[in-house]
Order: structure tokens, then sequence, then C-alpha cells
């Protein structure tokens, strides 16, 4: 079982109405290193098992792509969707990708690579999304990338290079 977290503010799972209508965009308007704060809800892993944490707010840190990979480092972006009705919900996913070896999930002896999560957002909401290094498991270096896609069209892709931590 992985302590990696994801944290999505404002609506994390809520099926809302959702209806088949897509969202046409994603405005990132900021990313970078975060502290969770407030209360903290737990949601079912993904279906690799990575766990799934939403807090009651999200303070940004730093204005940075560049992380270092230490337990308790949370890193990601702010966007607001676009294309949808107010108060209508487009079905999206979410897809994590992760640098080989990738990350541990439910079964350690598969780590995972890649996963995709799906949600609903609706226009002119903001919406955080921040990745939490929660294990020596996670400590991962390499390219972290993390893409919203409505349909078949990808929204946004944001990237993140998680460095090695030193050793002295």
């Amino acid at each position: 079982m992985t302590r990696f977290l994801l944290g999505l503010a404002l609506l994390v799972f809520v099926a809302g109405t959702a209806s088949a209508q897509q969202a046409n965009g994603v405005e990132v308007y900021e990313f970078g290193t975060y502290v969770a704060s407030g209360s903290h809800y737990t949601h079912a892993p993904s279906a690799q098992g990575i766990k799934i944490e939403g807090h009651d707010g999200y303070t940004h840190l730093e204005t940075t792509r560049t992380i270092a990979a230490r337990i308790g480092a949370r890193f990601g972006f702010r966007y607001r969707v676009t294309g949808t009705a107010p108060g209508v919900y487009a079905p999206l996913k979410m897809v994590w990708k992760f640098p080989p070896p990738g990350i541990v999930g439910a079964d350690p002896t598969h780590p995972v690579e890649l996963e995709v999560v799906e949600f609903d957002a609706t226009s002119n909401d903001n919406y955080v999304i921040t990745m939490s290094l929660e294990s020596t498991s996670d400590l991962v270096p390499g390219i972290w990338t993390f893409e919203i896609w409505s349909g078949d069209q990808k929204l946004t892709e944001q990237k993140f290079e998680v460095l090695a931590p030193l050793i002295s």
C-alpha cells in the first residue's frame, strides 16, 4: 500500500450532475510546492492502489517545477476548467506518469508507472492537484507528468522534475 497522496480541492470525485458535455480547456494559474491545511478526507484508492486524499485547503509555497525528493514534499498545480455550462459537470481523466521504476501501489512487486483516475469538474470552479511524497518508495527521481483529458482531447500536461536526494 502506498503512502503517496493525491489531493483535489473543492471537488474530489464528486459525481454531481455529470452530463455528456465535455470540457474544452484547462487554465493552469499556479504551480509549485504546497502545504496542506485543515481537515483531510480519504477516498477509495486508485485502481493500482495509490492513496487518494483531499484537504480543506492548500497554501502555495514556491513557484517551481523542480522538486527535491524528500519525505513530506508536496507539489502540483491549481487550475480552472473551461467549456461547460455553469453547474454542469464534465467527466475528465487525470493521467499520472511516474518515472521508472515507478512508485509502489497495492502490489509492491509491480511498481506503478502510469495511472488513470476519472473525476468530474465544472467550469469556473477552482481545483488543485497535489502529490505528496510520503515514504522512501515515493522518492523516485525523474520527470513526473500530470495530464487532464476530456474524452480524447488532452487539456493540459504539467511536468515536474523530482531530484534525487543528495548523499553526503
